[in-house]
């Protein structure tokens, strides 16, 4: 049975290397695949070998264990996917930087705009500090692009500031906090941040102040993008866990 299943799911992960952006997903199900391989290989060894029955117990005790701190990760996830940045009174928005396609807004990051540009609407003097620098790909910086959307939607120029440092959600904070401070703001005062849903927690948690209040942006649904959402969702999970085990600093 493992054997087969260990098949499922290493054609499953060579499928889903085929759809966009679902990389990650077909990482992890070639994962399982080499996983259910090894089981499926120790439990022929153990009609022979007794360190082969124990190397499988000790593997699947792991992988109960894993699971476990997996659904407390997602747990925390789900805890902070609406955000709670309604009815706050911010000082500042700050707008997380995403991918762009050239000079045009990924989807993720034009879910973000929109969402930004909803949150603004009774906001009219609230500066917005869109933050993001160019990445491999771009032929403009994040913080740019954003820039360009959000004029041609209908905000005013000067209240959009542009952070264009800025690589990973911490440094997002840390330079666009600068830049607030720069401009007169206090950043000890209150200020939202807008991120996608599967982030918010992560991003508030790198915020390292009670002051920053979570706006969350959501994916068209469909069966891809919900696909997609999944997908990141599962990323979110081990990029919480880089941050409570080794704070490397990641771009994503």
């Amino acid at each position: 049975m493992m054997a087969a299943l260990a098949l499922a799911l290493a054609a499953a992960g060579f499928a889903a290397l085929a759809v966009p952006g679902m990389r990650f997903s077909a990482f992890l199900l070639l994962c399982g695949a080499i996983f259910c391989g090894a089981l499926a290989l120790l439990t022929r060894l153990g009609k022979t070998l007794r360190r082969a029955i124990i190397l499988r117990r000790v593997l699947l005790v792991l992988f109960c264990a894993g699971l476990l701190c997996f659904g407390a990760l997602e747990a925390l996830i789900l805890r902070g996917a609406q955000g709670n940045a309604d009815g706050a009174d911010v000082a500042c928005v700050i707008v997380l930087g995403a991918g762009v396609d050239g000079t045009q807004p990924s989807l993720t990051l034009a879910s973000r705009l929109q969402a930004a540009l909803d949150y603004i609407a009774d906001k009219p003097d609230v500066p917005i500090v869109v933050s993001g620098c160019r990445g491999r790909g771009e032929e403009i910086s994040e913080a740019e692009c954003m820039y360009r959307w959000l004029v041609a939607h209908g905000v005013d120029e000067r209240r959009v500031w542009k952070e264009e440092q800025a690589s990973s959600t911490r440094t997002n904070f840390t330079y666009s906090t600068a830049l607030m401070a720069e401009r007169g703001v206090d950043p000890s005062a209150p200020f939202a941040y807008v991120t996608s849903e599967f982030h918010v927690f992560r991003a508030g948690l790198l915020a390292g102040t009670d002051a920053a209040c979570g706006v969350a942006s959501h994916l068209p649904r469909s069966p891809y993008y919900d696909a997609l959402t999944v997908n990141y969702y599962v990323r979110e999970a081990f990029a919480l866990a880089n941050e409570y085990l080794f704070r490397m600093d990641l771009d994503i």
